[in-house]
């Protein structure tokens, strides 16, 4: 039982941080560690019931980390900044192979509350699990591509570059004829007086 009272006194540092959670809980004279969990039971509940299940994972895939970003962006520390930004790698990559997993896996009984386990593990103080990814699987395959993702992207800019001048100059050339147009309308509608 120790350990599971040092466990929560940790876990509430960590929440004691978000002031909604920190709030709730003193309202209630508990610790934030139980705020947080009982929203993760009620995330569980409803994506148990299939209610909300996508919503619901978005909720602690990308909302609670976006929040922690910002509290991250606003502080001096750069470890804070290192995390999140390693979240959102990870997140990123996870988003991209979720949205084709689930076409193919929607459809089985406990993909979303799976799917709401791996976001949990994922931003979870404890288990930093976007940085066990990147670590272990992500950095070792984009430092394997790196020139070549590289390579590609400055390609695609340079595209991008000339069709930006292309788009100016046909700009340039519909506001000249638009322009002559419009005298030539007006010299002729002067002509008919």
């Amino acid at each position: 039982m120790e350990q599971v009272n040092q466990y929560i006194e940790s876990l509430s540092v960590h929440f004691d941080e978000i002031p909604w959670i920190k709030t709730t809980a003193d309202r209630f004279n508990l610790k934030s560690a139980h705020i947080a969990l009982a929203v993760i039971g009620v995330a569980f509940a409803l994506v148990f019931s299939g209610v909300l299940d996508d919503f619901t994972c978005n909720m602690i895939g990308i909302l609670y980390p976006a929040y922690l970003s910002f509290k991250a962006i606003e502080t001096q520390e750069s470890d804070d900044d290192k995390q999140w930004l390693t979240y959102w790698v990870v997140f990123a990559i996870y988003n991209i192979l979720d949205d084709f997993s689930s076409i193919l896996f929607f459809w089985l009984p406990f993909y979303y509350p799976i799917k709401l386990l791996v976001l949990l593990w994922m931003v979870w103080p404890k288990t930093r699990g976007a940085q066990v990814l990147y670590e272990l699987v992500i950095k070792k395959i984009l430092k394997t591509y790196e020139s070549q993702i590289d390579e590609k992207l400055s390609a695609v800019d340079a595209t991008m570059d000339k069709a930006a001048v292309a788009a100016n100059e046909l700009k340039a050339k519909a506001t000249d004829l638009a322009g002559k147009a419009a005298s030539s309308a007006v010299l002729q509608g002067l002509k008919r007086e």
